[in-house]
């Protein structure tokens, strides 16, 4: 099954993400899949296909790594394209990770090495995508980025979530495997959920 670590978009904010999606989507001259506002998601972790047993050992490490990481704000303030705004593959919202982000990658990447998974490079954004552009754009989005709305909203990471991703003719299907808690700060003491 393929497989993904994420955090989920809290529905409050997901509408106005799909309103800059929309400005966007506008700009975009070229062939290009848009993700439906229900699977917005910040990415941790691709997993890739994985053998369905492996899931008790990946639970098992998800429960130790979130145990340890408390419930944090990630920033979305930006609108930008992977590899660049000039011939985007990717188009996302999103902001500079911020540290307890940059510690959970850490921490899991340290955990899914003893499972088999191979080294992950650290992020220094988080980011939500917004599209996937399947062709070269007539015209680069740096000037159109400018005229469109600039998010500004926090997300709060609360869980994170193990997905399934079954890909379909009309697009990815997700489906939450486990869901797993960060840890609550209470008077600055970590504190279990």
């Amino acid at each position: 099954m393929r497989t993904f670590l994420c955090i989920p978009v809290d529905p409050s904010i997901r509408d106005h993400i799909a309103s800059v999606a929309a400005e966007l989507r506008v700009h975009v001259d070229t062939r290009a899949s848009w993700v439906i506002p229900e699977n917005y998601h910040v990415t941790v972790r691709f997993l890739g296909e994985i053998d369905p047993l492996l899931t008790v050992d990946l639970k098992e490490t998800c429960q130790t790594v979130t145990s340890q990481i408390a419930s944090f704000e990630i920033p979305l303030d930006r609108v930008g394209g992977f590899p660049s705004l000039d011939n985007p593959r990717v188009l996302w919202a999103g902001g500079k990770a911020p540290v307890p982000f940059r510690n959970l990658l850490s921490l899991l990447d340290s955990g899914l090495l003893q499972l088999g998974f191979p080294h992950s490079r650290a992020e220094s954004l988080a980011h939500i995508t917004l599209a996937r552009v399947k062709g070269r754009l007539r015209a680069p989005l740096t000037e159109a980025i400018k005229q469109i709305t600039q998010p500004s909203w926090t997300l709060h990471a609360d869980w994170l979530v193990l997905m399934e991703s079954r890909l379909t003719p009309q697009g990815a299907v997700y489906s939450p495997l486990f869901t797993f808690p960060f840890a609550k700060e209470k008077d600055g003491v970590r504190v279990r959920r």
